[in-house]
């Protein structure tokens, strides 16, 4: 019974971490695999017309095509990546004179606790329910 939990676990951490490479890498493949079909047809028709006339232009487009799709897939990762290494940072990094750095969001809409900071002295939870102000 662990050893399904466990198997079931891996596959979701794997999913989850590898989800769009698996996606992109499916559709890579599904797409070669329609190319082909398509010339394999296209080829099958021209002999049965024994008109071999567009056949060479075909196995260009062919070639052509494999060409577009492999370097869109090239070109999605290598985009991808670099979105991943840029994560956006909204928030501010400032260096007081302790050298402790303190981060500040670009706006107080942003921020939650911006309230909270404002305020002279905090209370706890113990502080309410004892009536302390």
């Amino acid at each position: 019974m662990f050893k399904q939990v466990f198997r079931l676990a891996f596959v979701t951490v794997i999913w989850k971490q590898y989800k769009q490479v698996i996606v992109s890498t499916l559709l890579l493949f599904t797409f070669i695999f329609l190319v082909s079909n398509i010339h394999a047809d296209f080829l099958t028709h021209t002999e049965m017309q024994k008109d071999t006339t567009g056949t060479g232009l075909s196995f260009i487009a062919k070639w052509l095509a494999y060409a577009v799709g492999v370097g869109l897939y090239f070109a999605y990762h290598a985009y991808r990546g670099q979105s991943s290494n840029k994560k956006p940072n909204k928030k501010h990094k400032s260096t007081s004179k302790q050298g402790i750095v303190t981060v500040a969001p670009e706006s107080s809409e942003d921020d939650p606790f911006a309230e909270i900071r404002q305020r002279k002295t905090l209370r706890s939870r113990a502080d309410f329910l004892e009536g302390k102000e």
